[in-house]
């Protein structure tokens, strides 16, 4: 939720309400003309929604402004929104969680196609991430590899450290390695000391 007010919040005060409508204020028309065919097709699954029907009957046009249109996205969606943002642009929402927007923008791809994976019950335990995230050079000088889900908890850590739920998170993941000791979490990319690297 946090990515998504940041993100609809910054292109909004920039470009207007309706600003996702234009693709100069894109980077790249073609990727544009499929994200606004992405969203009429999730306004349509989501048009019984109350605030939905309220903008498409009430406003002129019938469009939802960005801050309404923003609840509609997918993860995946607002990826690729982010993703076809002007760099300018994408520099400055990255700004607000303090990283370079190359990194933001590989962690929240990451994390779109890994929750599209456990929405689609696929297995995280020894599974190779084909979307991966870049990760700090410290990281990789540590032999922690972007391949598999612990470093993407990494990444996650950095978006999520003022977060005050996260170290529960971090907790829990904890009690299921103690629950289930036979596994090998090396096989998901944890080091042996991956807590204290996960906690905030």
């Amino acid at each position: 939720m946090n990515i998504r007010c940041r993100i609809s919040n910054y292109f909004a005060d920039t470009y207007g309400v309706l600003g996702y409508k234009d693709s100069n204020n894109f980077e790249n028309s073609t990727y544009h003309s499929y994200f606004i065919r992405d969203i009429e097709d999730e306004i349509r699954r989501n048009s019984k929604a109350p605030f939905v029907k309220n903008f498409r009957e009430n406003y002129a046009g019938g469009d939802l402004p960005m801050y309404a249109l923003i609840e509609v996205f997918s993860f995946g969606t607002l990826s690729k929104f982010f993703k076809n943002m002007k760099n300018a642009d994408k520099k400055a929402v990255a700004a607000t969680f303090g990283v370079g927007y190359t990194y933001f923008e590989s962690w929240i791809e990451s994390i779109a196609y890994v929750r599209n994976m456990c929405a689609h019950y696929g297995r995280l335990y020894n599974a190779k991430l084909s979307k991966t995230p870049i990760l700090y050079k410290e990281y990789t000088q540590a032999g922690i590899g972007n391949n598999r889900i612990f470093g993407l908890l990494l990444c996650t850590r950095i978006l999520l450290r003022y977060d005050s739920h996260w170290n529960l998170y971090v907790d829990k993941i904890a009690l299921l390695f103690d629950k289930y000791e036979n596994i090998d979490i090396k096989t998901m990319g944890f080091p042996e000391n991956w807590n204290e690297l996960l906690k905030v």
